[in-house]
């Protein structure tokens, strides 16, 4: 049952965004497990549950955690280099990850076998990682999906231990958003249903 700071499902659904900046407070105890616990309530083939998370919040994991992340961000190639489709950088990416309460890397655990009818290591982890942003905008804190730290993966694995059957595939930064510019929940703008669902065959229009 939902406490009175918690939303309900749809309103969490419809009003999560993107979150990149964050207030200093620190995120509870009990609010942290329940997030990580939501996430591994996620559907999983054969019940594998295919996820293990890296939690943390002390300042020097963070710190070592940023500085990784500017090393990857001096290799990059300039601007005007990046494939077409990249996006840019975040302004002070690092200075994000130092300042953020939490950080949580998302990691898939190795599948059995391999091949075309497996999702691969970011198809298996995704499913928690929805969750857990869905448990976090309704415990009123926020996230966001971060990639760019598998620039560094060799040596997050150094740091973090991370085994060889575990592939580290998301970044996490949480905690309570900071309210400064687009860093708050709020609706947001997305295109109708109309525009994204077909019925029966692909150019068909839907009736419902």
């Amino acid at each position: 049952m939902a406490t009175s700071n918690e939303i309900g499902l749809f309103e969490a659904i419809y009003t999560m965004r993107a979150i990149r900046d964050f207030k200093p407070d620190p995120v509870p105890d009990d609010l942290l497990r329940k997030v990580i616990e939501a996430a591994g309530q996620a559907p999983s083939g054969g019940n594998r549950q295919p996820w293990k998370f890296i939690v943390i919040r002390g300042q020097q994991g963070k710190d070592k955690v940023a500085e990784l992340v500017r090393i990857g961000q001096d290799r990059r190639p300039a601007a005007g280099n990046r494939p077409t489709g990249t996006a840019a950088p975040v302004a002070d990416f690092a200075g994000l990850l130092r300042a953020a309460p939490v950080l949580i890397i998302v990691c898939a655990i190795k599948p059995a076998t391999e091949g075309p009818q497996t999702v691969g290591p970011f198809g298996q982890t995704f499913p928690a990682i929805q969750n857990l942003l869905l448990a976090a905008r309704g415990l009123g804190l926020g996230g966001t999906i971060t990639t760019s730290f598998r620039e560094m993966e060799r040596e997050f694995r150094e740091y973090l231990r991370i085994p060889d059957n575990l592939t580290p595939t998301c970044l996490i930064p949480l905690g309570y958003p900071s309210g400064a510019g687009r860093n708050k929940h709020g609706r947001k703008s997305r295109l109708p249903v109309e525009e994204i669902a077909f019925e029966e065959k692909v150019g068909q229009r839907i009736s419902f």
